[in-house]
């Protein structure tokens, strides 16, 4: 059973579920949750690995663990500290990967899996899985990360911050663009500030707002008059080519003795195509 590289959060899930708590007890229990789901659902119940993460001594992180398991919020197995909500979505995760990965080996029945919403920032609160389990693999998000590192430069973003790529891997999978939306944006907002940012869920407002223009002026754009294809069409095309041996690949496609070629096979003649120009000028229509 594998760790989740990314999870969605619930605020209102997490606050509800945590009322009455203190800010460093809530605190703590946001660290542990994160570290149960990155190490599978078992979280080794080292003491001084914990209070590390978490800034404070042994003696108090032993005080917060004691109270998180006496709430119900985490339990002890063994040698690990663990969740039951965790363990749920970690197991129904796992049952996914495995359907898609079967699916994906029979080309003919290559549905997609639906899946419902996805809470797991309290465990006492009804959650299922969610398109989490349409994340990319660990690999992908280091690639990912190393591409948004590059873009934000030395000194763009907090080092702690640029580990979690999550808000920025849920744009991609909605739909954004990586090199046309998302790196450009992080290089010019991070050339207009004198700071860090604290994370990448900072980047994401701009953007969306750069998706959202780019998309507008795609759709502003008049789209180009269809191609007739009939036999004279293709006979005229062809006699001014000859003429002046060039041909515009980008309306007509590849010229003639090139793969691809849209022009009938029974209206060309020997050689037509040698020594064309491939210049995307003017049209030969």
């Amino acid at each position: 059973m594998n760790g989740l590289p990314y999870y969605k959060a619930y605020p209102r899930d997490f606050i509800e579920g945590t009322i009455g708590m203190s800010f460093e007890l809530k605190a703590a229990y946001r660290l542990v949750l994160d570290l149960i789901y990155m190490q599978a659902g078992e979280l080794p119940d080292d003491a001084r690995y914990i209070s590390g993460l978490l800034g404070c001594t042994v003696r108090k992180w032993n005080s917060l663990r004691d109270e998180l398991v006496s709430q119900g919020k985490v339990e002890v197995s063994g040698k690990f500290l663990t969740n039951k909500r965790a363990i749920i979505e970690l197991e129904t995760l796992g049952k996914l990967q495995d359907k898609q990965r079967e699916n994906r080996s029979r080309p003919n029945k290559n549905k997609e899996i639906e899946s419902p919403p996805f809470d797991h920032t309290e465990p006492d609160t009804e959650a299922t899985l969610s398109s989490v389990a349409n994340a990319p693999a660990q690999n992908d998000f280091d690639l990912l990360q190393s591409r948004l590192v590059s873009a934000a430069g030395e000194g763009g973003i907090q080092p702690h911050g640029a580990l979690v790529v999550g808000p920025i891997a849920e744009m991609i999978s909605s739909g954004v663009s990586l090199e046309l939306d998302i790196i450009p944006t992080i290089r010019a907002v991070v050339s207009r500030r004198s700071r860090p940012a604290a994370s990448w869920a900072y980047f994401v407002p701009a953007i969306r707002e750069a998706y959202e223009r780019r998309v507008k002026i795609s759709a502003d754009l008049p789209k180009p008059p269809e191609l007739k294809t009939s036999d004279d069409d293709w006979t005229r095309r062809l006699r001014f080519a000859r003429a002046k041996r060039w041909w515009s690949v980008s309306e007509l496609g590849p010229m003639p003795g090139q793969p691809g070629c849209r022009v009938p096979d029974r209206l060309l003649e020997l050689g037509d195509g040698q020594g064309w120009s491939d210049s995307d000028g003017r049209a030969a229509a």
